[in-house]
């Protein structure tokens, strides 16, 4: 019942034990997620210029066309704008606007097309279908073929792009040298209006969508570290919940324990040493009170065999000495002046004989056996002599020792 006590104690204490673990764990990894610029970084992954720049770009043509035109943003790292070739179609009936970007070459490629009129050949056309990246105007229903009519591309300086970083130090000393970088123009057109290429877009706005993964990336990590500490106080919560019962539990062994060892300790190995620690204690507290037992029978005994002594004495002084011996109530010197008056100095009295032979009964009864036992011993002594005494305590020594010889016989045999 105690073991199996024990060993649920343990499993809380390993279950919380992990619970911290994780917590820590998760807590120290996203600090240094978060706070270390070079992880930080990598996590939240490169940043993504051009896409963001054509996101604007599109939804500033949207913005000016509304739904009257398919407005499409896709990303292309192979196709050069400068190669498409444009093709003269005279009055057009639609237009279809193509905002492909590339973060390789840091360039946008703003591509108007015409619908392909029919019973032309279908070289330099292309087909734009409903899925073609994502399309912020005219919502396609059908795959449509089309011509390029008017291209414009431009190449954005690394000294403007730098200053999108989310880590870039904004000054006017960087907008200086942002303002001194060089845009890569290019534009050809046989249809395009010319208003059209006039957009604008908002710095800020557009530093903001560029940082717009990082700060997530920030915010889940703030979350998992605000999970971490909620996870470590409930598993230090648990765990000092737990040490506390532990100790109530350990407190009938009259052992604390300190919530250091708890942690660091096999539960099992604190719980034996505590019990192995309380038994010593405890028999070492028995063997005192039987030892106590018997003096206190064998102080009776002798001091009745003064009292004894003190009636026979014909002396005034040796009465005297006699009284004033008893006051003092001290076991040494009422052995000592019983041996002066009795010549037997140097010898051993029967009381002290007596006691040597009950010390050896201590280990086969218990403290109310053996008080009576010593009672029944000096009282033998006292009506009697020395060797009826011996042989009474010398009887009981052999009863105890076949009665207890008996009952490990009798355990053996429902061991087995």
């Amino acid at each position: 019942m105690e073991s199996a006590v024990i060993e649920s104690y343990e499993k809380q204490r390993k279950a919380f034990l992990s619970i911290l673990l994780t917590g820590f764990s998760f807590l120290i990894l996203s600090c240094c997620l978060r706070i270390i610029p070079s992880l930080n970084d990598a996590i939240s992954g490169r940043p993504q210029y051009m896409r963001w720049i054509g996101d604007r770009v599109a939804r500033s043509i949207t913005t000016r066309y509304g739904n009257d035109a398919a407005v499409i943003v896709t990303k292309d790292e192979k196709t050069d704008c400068q190669q498409i070739t444009d093709v003269n179609v005279p009055d057009p009936d639609d237009f279809y606007y193509v905002v492909s970007y590339s973060e390789t070459t840091h360039s946008v490629c703003f591509i108007t097309y015409a619908t392909l009129p029919k019973g032309w050949g279908q070289a330099n056309s292309f087909v734009l279908y409903p899925s073609t990246g994502s399309n912020y105007g005219k919502k396609l229903n059908a795959p449509v073929r089309v011509v390029s009519v008017a291209q414009f591309q431009i190449v954005y300086p690394m000294a403007y792009l730098s200053l999108l970083h989310w880590r870039a130090k904004i000054d006017s000393s960087s907008f200086k040298r942002a303002a001194n970088a060089q845009f890569e123009r290019w534009f050809h057109s046989t249809a395009e209006p010319g208003d059209s290429l006039d957009v604008e877009i908002d710095f800020p706005s557009l530093r903001a969508d560029v940082g717009r993964r990082h700060r997530s990336v920030n915010e889940v990590l703030m979350a998992v570290m605000l999970a971490s500490v909620l996870l470590i106080s409930f598993g230090a919560y648990r765990a000092w919940a737990s040490y506390r019962q532990f100790s109530v539990f350990l407190a009938r062994y009259h052992c604390p324990v300190d919530f250091g060892t708890y942690i660091r300790q096999d539960l099992s190995a604190i719980a034996n040493r505590a019990r192995e620690a309380y038994q010593d204690e405890q028999k070492r507290a028995r063997e005192q009170a039987r030892a106590a037992i018997i003096a206190k029978r064998s102080k009776e005994a002798i001091r009745g065999r003064l009292e004894s002594i003190l009636i026979t004495l014909p002396n005034e002084e040796a009465r005297v000495r006699t009284r004033e011996c008893l006051a003092g109530d001290n076991v040494e010197d009422m052995k000592a002046l019983i041996q002066e008056f009795e010549g037997q100095a140097g010898q051993r009295s029967p009381e002290e004989k007596l006691t040597a032979l009950l010390d050896s009964l201590k280990q086969y009864c218990g403290d109310d056996e053996l008080d009576g036992f010593c009672s029944r011993a000096f009282q033998i002594l006292a009506a009697s002599d020395f060797r009826d005494a011996r042989a009474f305590v010398v009887h009981t020594h052999d009863q105890l020792r076949a009665r207890l010889k008996e009952l490990a016989e009798q355990k053996t045999i429902q061991a087995g």
